[in-house]
């Protein structure tokens, strides 16, 4: 018997035969010559539309638009949820072949907060087309905090399933909106948010066959684009004012509270003049007091190697900062690790940046008010002031820096000065802990006599009880009135014994195990992405270094071994992995892969826009190897300026938020950007670690400097160094702080150079194509196209391309149907019904995410691919597993979601791309007609196939 055909039967089969099948259909083999009329349009806000279209929306309004055009948002459900409004319609599709849907929105929209940042879901017969995050199928939209394209529509085109509209004249459509997502989220809460404000507003949808969609004669201006006239240079002295208070703050705060980067940012100030740290000794003792701390909780805690603020880095910043003091340390390294801070932290008040160090305000009733007097005190130049309300009480106290405390009897005691000081009065309170952090008896408070008196001194004795370890004390003030303190003191009397901190070593021995330890765990523990393994390459060169500095003979690698590691890491060498107890390396992805193509860009599967931005770590690897008396490395140079201006082709022209002049990242074709349009970035983006003039004012390279020199001319580089003012992160700091110390006096003394981006209106033709990475960048005239061919497949060839079409009036952006060659292997992929990822996290820490992610709350949500059987492609011999022992189902694999040629059509360009390394392949056309060949400027006759070599990519722009 028969059995039935159901929908997913039909999907399931019409997958299998496309894939395997040369054209996805005959309607796509040509590039588009002439311009098809769409099959339907709905028009959003215009009744007779609508009610041509069977309209039905649930919590939606009809808005004036843009230009004045009707259109609709989706409001948020009461009380507000992860779901919100919906609009559902009719529409005419393509009994054959595919059906795509183009929405049009307004360029200048966006959100007003990263919770804003709503979604438009595409919904077809009920079922979700495409997933939440980075899948090859996008949502119809997702809202971003900058604005697409200010003053002019712009289109995003989806592809539908082909068997939900085969042999179908019509189909029913849903757009969904839905809150914002965290891709980080390690739960379903965390992930999904509320959507507690409407949706942008939607203008209409289109259907339509051809993969590019012309638009509708309705776009708005192109942008005049002036020059954006402010903020200034000022900028950098506030920067400036930031670093210094941070300095004050590292210089005098608790050592081990001191994180990487802090400690870091105190051996770099000690050669900035205008530091507070400069050449002060203190500076010294604070970084090396802060390393002791670290040592001293890394030999009970291994996570402080292996997943703290270090990263992939380990003690890579310890070794940093002990190459930066390397001629100033003195006898330092002799002395024996510094423990935990004994008795009266910061006893005089002196210490501390805005606030006195280790000392914190308190208040237990009513109201009151605190300073760090620099005008009232005993001795040295500052006390501590409380004033409190009638029957308050306040004061100031070490709860959060708790130091350690000997056993024996101690004199305990702190000068006061009063003033209108009512009972119980102003006092001094001792509190004792044990080692598990809780108190050891009660309060022990000793006041001074009310009223209004000079400076007075407080004092007792205390003997320590027996199972205390641990130090608090407060001064307060308890019922009314004002009082300083100052000179704290806890003194140990004859027969006490100092705490036990262990056996410490000398800082020489102890530092050498750090940093020895530091290159072994992550030789052993390498990642394999490109970015990690770049940060764990860098930890390793540090450490190595630093070791080779403090203790030679205890040093694992040369420095030349440990520069392989960097080789590695930026596609010099081929990366060999992670190494056993041997030094023998695993090799799990073969012996010829390399991080970075030989085009330049890194590898992460495919493009990535935002994590393919990766100059900031290139500049710090270069500066490992070559600061402090390091050794030159001209190749390593050389590739690391060719990566960087590798980067300058994906910069497009654009307005920013203001319609000012700007350049932006592309991001639209990026295999893990989540949200575009790209930041503004010019020759580097504004990061944790690294600032828009870095790679120019460190490597000099003339085309580096003038990308950085254009973003000067357009005033957009000091507009975008907020992240230097707003953020307090340490990490942020020391970037701060190399800006205003070095990079920006290099950058400033760099010759000009004229050389403009690739994609400048005003360029010449140009094509940028990266095989091993599956992508194109092309600029003819007054058009720029990306193109991700090979295009988040993460388990099989998905027949699938992503496009961004840019012109000066408006932007596309698209995924649609390709053609694949795809060498056999014999095994498949069928698509799974999920809608969060595509995929599963090929991370075993990950465990805890279900493959495919996270399902969406409410009733359960299909997905309209599911059932799509794909090709699996090949992978090297000498990869033993793309999976890398990963065996979740439907993991990200490296390599088998490449296609060996690729044949995208889209508008009047026909794209062939050979990712083989073997053999040519050839690009077929259809004729009859001419073309212009954009790689060589030559003029091709159609009709006839191209051949395309290995490694390479022929661009076709078809004539009219």
């Amino acid at each position: 018997m028969a059995l039935p055909i159901s929908r997913r039967t039909v999907l399931a089969s019409s997958g299998a035969l496309a894939a395997a099948t040369w054209l996805w259909n005959g309607e796509a083999a040509a590039a588009t010559r002439g311009r098809q009329a769409p099959l339907d349009v709905v028009v959003f806000g215009d009744e007779s539309s609508e009610r041509a279209h069977a309209v039905t929306a649930d919590r939606s309004s009809v808005v004036a638009g843009a230009l004045g055009r009707s259109a609709r948002v989706l409001d948020p459900r009461e009380p507000a949820g992860v779901w919100g409004g919906t609009v559902s319609f009719t529409v005419k599709c393509a009994p054959h072949g595919t059906t795509y849907v183009t929405i049009k929105l307004w360029g200048g929209d966006r959100a007003a907060s990263e919770a804003d940042q709503s979604r438009l879901q595409l919904f077809c017969a009920g079922e979700q087309v495409g997933h939440y995050h980075l899948g090859a199928v996008d949502p119809l939209d997702i809202l971003s905090q900058e604005a697409h394209s200010p003053g002019r529509f712009h289109f995003h085109t989806l592809p539908l399933p082909e068997a939900m509209t085969r042999d179908r004249e019509q189909v029913t459509l849903e757009i969904r909106s839905m809150g914002r997502i965290w891709g980080y989220g390690q739960n379903a809460v965390e992930f999904y948010r509320s959507m507690d404000k409407p949706s942008r507003p939607f203008y209409r949808i289109y259907t339509h066959t051809e993969p590019y969609f012309p638009g509708d004669g309705i776009q708005g201006p192109a942008p005049d684009a002036p020059v954006r006239p402010a903020p200034g240079a000022e900028v950098l002295t506030e920067i400036k004012a930031r670093v210094l208070r941070e300095h004050r703050n590292w210089l005098d705060g608790n050592p081990a509270s001191l994180d990487s980067w802090a400690f870091q940012g105190l051996a770099e100030g000690y050669f900035w003049p205008e530091s507070p740290a400069y050449r002060n000794p203190d500076a010294i003792d604070q970084v090396l007091a802060a390393i002791d701390a670290r040592y001293t909780k890394w030999l009970t805690d291994p996570t402080v190697l292996t997943a703290s603020d270090q990263q992939w880095e380990g003690f890579a910043k310890v070794g940093m900062a002990l190459l930066l003091l390397r001629d100033v340390l003195g006898d330092r390294l002799e002395r024996p690790v510094g423990g935990r801070p004994v008795g009266a932290p910061n006893p005089g008040f002196e210490r501390g940046g805005t606030a006195p160090a280790s000392w914190n305000t308190a208040r237990w009733a009513g109201t009151a008010t605190w300073l760090w007097d620099d005008t009232v005190r005993r001795g040295g130049s500052r006390s501590v002031k409380v004033t409190a309300a009638a029957g308050a009480a306040a004061g100031w106290n070490t709860a959060q820096n708790r130091t350690l405390i000997g056993q024996g009897r101690h004199r305990y005691g702190v000068w006061v000065k009063t003033e209108d000081v009512v009972a119980p009065g102003a006092y001094l309170d001792v509190l004792f802990y044990d080692a598990a952090g809780k108190i050891v008896g009660t309060d022990h408070k000793f006041y001074a006599p009310p009223g209004t008196r000079d400076w007075t001194r407080i004092t007792a004795e205390l003997t320590t009880p027996a199972t205390a370890v641990e130090l608090r004390l407060d001064v307060r003030v308890e019922g009314g009135g004002t009082a300083w303190f100052d000179d704290v003191e806890v003194t140990p009397l004859d027969g006490a014994t100092p705490p036990v901190q262990g056996d410490l070593p000398v800082r020489r021995d102890a530092y050498t195990r750090m940093l020895a330890e530091s290159v072994s765990y992550w030789r052993r523990h390498m990642p394999h992405y490109s970015n990690q393994t770049m940060i764990c390459a860098l930890g390793i060169y540090r450490c190595n270094r630093a070791l080779m500095l403090i203790n030679p003979e205890k040093a694992p690698l040369t420095e030349e071994k440990a520069r392989d590691y960097i080789h590695q890491s930026v596609g010099l060498k081929p990366f060999l992995g992670r190494e056993d107890d041997s030094g023998t390396p695993s090799k799990i992805l073969g012996e010829h892969f390399h991080q970075v193509t030989r085009k330049g860009l890194t590898r992460e599967l495919g493009y990535v826009g935002n994590y393919g931005e990766v100059t900031d770590w290139l500049v710090l690897l270069y500066e490992a190897v070559t600061r402090f008396g390091g050794v030159e490395d001209p190749e390593l140079k050389a590739h690391l300026i060719k990566m960087i201006n590798a980067r300058a082709v994906f910069r497009y022209p654009e307005v920013d938020n203001d319609g000012y002049r700007t350049m932006r990242m592309e991001a639209a074709v990026g295999w893990r950007d989540d949200h575009y349009p790209g930041d503004v970035v010019y020759a580097q983006r504004l990061a944790w670690d690294g600032h828009p003039a870095m790679a120019a004012a460190v490597l000099g390279d003339p085309a580096i400097a003038g990308h950085a020199q254009r973003m000067i001319a357009d005033n957009q580089f000091f507009g975008h160094l907020d992240l230097l003012l707003t953020n307090t992160w340490p990490r942020v700091g020391l970037n701060a702080l190399r800006l205003v110390q070095r990079d920006w006096p290099a950058f400033q003394a760099l010759p000009a150079s004229g050389t403009r981006f690739p994609m400048d209106w005003d360029a010449p033709t140009f094509v940028f194509s990266d095989e091993e990475n599956g992508v194109v960048a092309i600029k003819n005239g007054k058009e720029i196209l990306y193109a991700s061919l090979y295009w988040r497949a993460r388990q099989a060839v998905n027949n699938l391309a992503r496009v961004h079409h840019i012109t000066p009036d408006t932007h596309r952006v698209a995924t649609i149907r390709q053609q694949c060659q795809v060498t056999p292997t014999g095994d498949t992929w069928t698509e799974a019904d999920w809608v969060c990822f595509s995929f599963a996290i090929n991370d075993p820490a990950a465990s805890h995410i279900p493959p495919g992610g996270f399902p969406p709350p409410g009733p359960q949500v299909h997905q309209a691919f599911a059932g799509e059987v794909l090709k699996v492609g090949p992978h090297p011999a000498d990869v033993p597993d793309p999976a890398l022992g990963v065996d979740f189902p439907g993991v990200e694999k490296l390599f088998v979601g490449k296609a060996q040629f690729y044949r995208c059509s889209y508008g009047r360009y026909l794209i062939g791309m050979n990712t083989s390394e073997d053999r040519p392949r050839r690009l077929h056309t259809t004729g009859p007609g001419h073309a212009r060949d954009l790689v060589t400027g030559r003029r091709v006759r159609l009709g006839a196939p191209i051949e395309v070599a290995p490694l390479s990519t022929v661009v076709l722009f078809l004539e009219d």
